[in-house]
């Protein structure tokens, strides 16, 4: 069935498809925790996890610790030690969309490069996941040309048939192998960040663009989130190691490509308009403290200061 729908789509005018998109720009301070519930996290920094309370009812962020679950990049078939996919350090001063310094930065280092939530000694758990369901991603394209970018969603060994495989960078319903486009970032590769937010029931609508089937009930034991580059630039580098102990080469970006950034993946059923609404019943989690120049402080003394919290921003002034 789905394969059907795919050719279908791909033969529409774009008249139909390219007037909606599934990806708009990242609202003042973030997404507002307040306005949804039962939240299933894949990937989001701890303050907005804090800031989800009670309305969380699957946690399952990466591992610092890399116990519970990993994030894996791939490497080469000729070279187990050289890896696809690079982690770039963040720049000082470069911020995720809620105001905080935790956010996934990569970079591909031949023409593919994917990164993996691979589950460890925690299966992970998408059980709660329902039709009514938002999937919602937090990105933006920082590098030297715009790409596009390939997100799954269900365990691997089974994700042609159950799970979401969605594509950023390309028309609404255009097919491109066994994944759909859900929209273009409306600034390219200007750095800024974006959300995606697709309602699961355009995921599984079969006469939609999409035709997707899930079913999680089962523990997902291997790659829950996997996300790759789509024909992108490559990056170049410089090589050397491993290091003792390290199992693959070190590197140093000497001219940076196609570059995503991700702050957050994770399933959430809307209460109210979305992401603007604020509540005034919601616990308030302070994600940083700006002077008037929109230069982070660590904190606040005598003087005009920006607040940002997962309820939006305000202006303060401390006598």
């Amino acid at each position: 069935m789905k394969n059907s729908l795919l050719f279908a789509a791909a033969l529409l005018s774009c008249g139909s498809l390219c007037a909606q998109n599934y990806i708009s720009a990242a609202p003042e301070g973030g997404f507002n925790t307040a306005s949804g519930k039962d939240y299933v996290v894949l990937y989001a920094p701890d303050a907005v996890i804090a800031s989800m309370g009670s309305k969380l009812v699957s946690n399952n962020n990466l591992d610092q610790t890399q116990v519970d679950n990993y994030l894996q990049y791939w490497v080469t078939d000729w070279d187990a030690k050289d890896l696809t996919l690079y982690n770039v350090p963040a720049s000082d001063g470069e911020l995720n969309s809620f105001g905080g310094e935790d956010f996934i930065n990569a970079t591909p280092l031949y023409a593919w490069g994917t990164g993996e939530f691979m589950a460890k000694a925690k299966a992970y758990d998408l059980s709660k996941v329902t039709d009514e369901h938002h999937l919602h991603i937090g990105l933006r394209d920082f590098g030297s040309s715009p790409s596009k970018y390939q997100f799954c969603v269900g365990s691997r060994a089974t994700i042609r048939n159950n799970g979401f495989q969605i594509m950023a960078g390309v028309n609404v319903g255009d097919a491109s192998g066994d994944f759909v486009g859900i929209g273009t970032l409306p600034g390219g590769n200007d750095g800024k960040w974006y959300y995606i937010d697709v309602p699961v029931k355009d995921l599984i609508d079969e006469n939609g663009d999409f035709g997707f089937t899930y079913d999680f009930s089962a523990p997902i034991k291997d790659s829950a989130f996997s996300f790759t580059f789509s024909d992108p630039v490559t990056s170049t580098a410089k090589k050397s190691g491993p290091e003792p102990g390290a199992s693959v080469y070190s590197y140093e970006i000497t001219k940076l490509g196609s570059a995503l950034s991700l702050d957050h993946v994770f399933f959430y059923v809307p209460e109210g308009n979305g992401v603007d609404e604020i509540s005034d019943n919601a616990p308030e989690v302070v994600l940083g403290i700006y002077d008037i120049t929109g230069r982070r402080v660590e904190k606040a003394t005598n003087g005009l200061y920006i607040i940002k919290t997962n309820n939006g921003a305000r202006k303060v002034l401390i006598k």
